[in-house]
């Protein structure tokens, strides 16, 4: 298979050259723009969920991850997939593509250890006890090309390669950043449940980690966006334009009080919006936070991927109050008079 993945890139990436509009990427971003200044318009940006099997052309390959994680052919051939699915719907998504190696990405970079599992993204094996977190930063900022650093730098380059031969495909498709989690997410792979614990007996070397996580974030998405040349106002993310250059996660932010999240989670993330900017994403119930995240400077867009474990009537209020933009809303919960500020995500019939 190994030798064949150029010939089926060729095939494949033609097909999608053959589909893909610029005018009508060029538009969707127009679209976005409005939504996340609040500004009234005919048109909401929407992005269908569909199977490929339903639509019209469904003949595109599938590689299983584990696969795909050692062959940079077959993960772009995975990434562009969900490209085709959208070509055909002509809708308002970003095409946006990543370098698939999962949350662990930061973690490795550290020198964490991560397990593979048979199908799907890794997981992390956590630090074992709070000696090792402290070796950890006493080593201060890692290379950046430590773990699988320097896989997503490599495939990100074999994409930028492999595209410039589209020219469409070459100018539309954005490489949007790895999964770099939040700074309390990342602080939580690494070190395990005990974090949990860490925070009322050694808060102090908690903040420690957190600092340094931050910095090693900042700096090495400094180096991606550089190397991608990923510098505007607006960025790619999964499927949608977001304003602003990083979207983080907060997961783990829904399981500590309103006051832990104060302390542990919103100085880190102001951190880095203060410097790029962009949206916030958590799943779970994030009532306890949601106010004080509305708060957050540079916040342009948040994803809340689960809302009805919400009060959604206290999402929707809050984050209209401060103009930030829902992202990626499932369509049930899109407001029947006022759709300002609303990306729906919405399932294709």
């Amino acid at each position: 298979m190994q030798q064949d993945v150029p010939e089926i890139l060729n095939k494949y990436l033609q097909k999608l050259e053959g589909l893909a509009d610029p005018e009508l990427v060029k538009h969707a971003l127009s679209v976005y723009k409005d939504a996340y200044e609040f500004k009234p318009s005919k048109e909401q940006p929407v992005v269908y969920q569909a199977d490929l099997k339903s639509l019209g052309d469904s003949d595109w390959p599938e590689f299983p991850y584990n696969e795909a994680l050692k062959d940079q052919g077959k993960m772009l051939l995975n990434e562009a997939r969900n490209l085709f699915v959208h070509a055909q719907l002509k809708d308002h998504h970003s095409y946006g593509i990543r370098c698939n190696y999962g949350t662990v990405i930061l973690p490795s970079i550290f020198g964490v250890k991560y397990d593979l599992t048979e199908t799907s993204l890794p997981w992390c094996a956590h630090l074992e006890s709070r000696e090792e977190v402290i070796a950890l930063i006493k080593k201060g900022i890692p290379d950046p090309y430590a773990g699988l650093g320097a896989a997503c730098f490599e495939t990100a380059g074999f994409y930028m390669e492999t595209l410039s031969k589209y020219p469409k495909l070459k100018n539309m498709v954005r490489i949007y950043h790895p999964d770099f989690q939040g700074p309390f997410d990342v602080a939580h792979l690494i070190w395990g449940h005990d974090l949990m614990y860490a925070i009322y007996d050694c808060p102090e070397l908690v903040h420690e980690l957190l600092a340094l996580i931050t910095e090693t974030y900042i700096s090495w998405i400094k180096k991606w966006k550089n190397f991608v040349d990923d510098n505007g106002e607006y960025s790619a993310h999964w499927d949608y334009f977001i304003k602003g250059g990083v979207f983080l996660r907060d997961d783990s932010a829904v399981m500590i009080s309103p006051d832990q999240y104060e302390e542990f989670v919103k100085p880190y993330d102001q951190k880095i919006l203060d410097v790029f900017g962009g949206c916030i994403h958590f799943c779970g119930k994030g009532d306890g936070f949601i106010k004080s995240m509305c708060q957050t400077k540079n916040l342009y867009g948040i994803n809340c991927s689960q809302p009805h474990l919400n009060d959604f009537e206290l999402v929707l209020r809050t984050t209209r109050e401060k103009r930030i933009a829902l992202v990626g809303l499932v369509e049930v919960f899109i407001p029947k008079v006022d759709t300002l500020g609303i990306i729906m995500a919405r399932v294709k019939k």
